[in-house]
């Protein structure tokens, strides 16, 4: 420390020094003691002040965000691992995680204000795209479903599911598009089934058990724990060839574009939380299990090695899928035909992580196997 460009020494010992007196090489040119503890006083008030700065910026308020998550699976890994380490909180941020079942009340959320980040399928935000709202996606870290069709032991192949009732979420929602295209593919009609309107995903694996319905859309846990029971997977919809954002981080772009440092510093949560969930196998399963509530070691594993390889490392929204998403829409909806697909995305955030280094910096400090 110094002062008036002097060595400072203890106050005590600055007591007892003669203005023109040589201490440890250090010559005090002509400084009367007045002079000579102003010179004190105002160093010691100039470190309080940094004091006071520097504590400032320690207790400083996080900023409150609220952010919904659709789903109980493993889509939703990097988001949970965020909030449980403290991902968020190292980005200045104070994230409460909100479970909201069905696309289209996540929406309705976002677009009312009570949250501002939608994690889940891009398809309801895009429809609400479609009828005006500036919903828009800024992220995507998977661009293929990850729904198992979990039917009756007694329903051996898709052609037995004709007069049948299989459940969805909701109308609108993600598992009724999904379902429709995946009938498509398989030469059946949606009019050649009962679809119903059952709920969450616990709503329908309970339907599922008491036989109110002979099949419905699974994922995750649920799936994995459906199999035990000896029901069967129908079809895996990650392999068929449907190009559908399905885990993807939503907002508004009014929002986006106010709060543009926010949104970097929820992302760069979100992404970290990412590259944490494939590098640290224990942890992630430890958080999966908090969050799914499933305590069976062969359904974590199933769940864990299935949505490690299907999460992107790098999300950035992909045009070539919102187009995907249009042509399904627009085989219910021509007028779908006509919209622009480059309103709905915004890739400006995940490219400024991309010119940063953020990526490298991530694969750096969190190197997978």
């Amino acid at each position: 420390t110094y002062v008036r460009g002097f060595r400072a020494l203890p106050f005590g010992q600055l007591q007892n020094i003669h203005p023109r007196t040589h201490v440890r090489g250090v010559l005090w040119y002509g400084v009367n003691k007045m002079r000579l503890y102003r010179a004190i006083i105002a160093s010691l008030a100039m470190i309080s002040v940094q004091g006071s700065l520097c504590k400032g910026l320690e207790g400083a308020t996080l900023e409150k965000i609220n952010v919904s998550y659709g789903s109980i699976s493993g889509t939703q890994s990097p988001v949970w691992v965020a909030k449980e380490k403290a991902l968020f909180e190292k980005q200045g941020l104070d994230t409460n995680l909100v479970y909201i079942s069905g696309g289209p009340r996540s929406v309705m959320a976002m677009l009312g204000g009570s949250v501002q980040f939608v994690i889940h399928s891009a398809m309801p935000s895009l429809e609400a795209y479609i009828g005006g709202a500036d919903t828009v996606l800024i992220g995507t870290s998977m661009n293929h479903l990850d729904h198992y069709l979990v039917v009756h032991p007694s329903i051996a192949n898709s052609q037995d599911l004709r007069g049948k009732i299989v459940g969805i979420s909701a109308l609108g929602s993600l598992t009724d598009v999904a379902l429709r295209e995946a009938l498509r593919l398989n030469g059946l009609s949606e009019r050649e089934i009962t679809v119903l309107a059952v709920g969450d995903l616990s709503a329908r694996m309970s339907a599922l058990r008491t036989g109110t319905i002979h099949g419905t859309l699974l994922i995750g846990a649920q799936a994995a724990a459906a199999a035990k029971m000896g029901f069967r997977l129908l079809i895996d919809f990650s392999k068929l060839p449907i190009e559908v954002s399905t885990s993807s981080i939503l907002s508004r772009r009014a929002y986006v574009l106010k709060n543009p440092d926010t949104t970097l510093k929820f992302l760069k949560a979100w992404v970290e939380g990412t590259y944490f969930f494939k590098a640290k196998r224990e942890v992630s399963r430890d958080i999966m299990r908090k969050y799914t509530r499933t305590e069976d070691p062969e359904v974590l594993d199933s769940i864990y090695d299935r949505y490690r390889n299907l999460i992107l490392s790098k999300p950035l929204p992909s045009m070539a899928v919102v187009k995907s998403m249009l042509r399904i829409l627009s085989r219910t909806r021509p007028v779908v035909r006509d919209i622009n697909p480059e309103g709905f995305v915004e890739l400006r955030f995940m490219r400024e992580l991309e010119r940063s280094g953020f990526f490298e910096e991530m694969s750096r400090q969190y190197p997978t196997e």
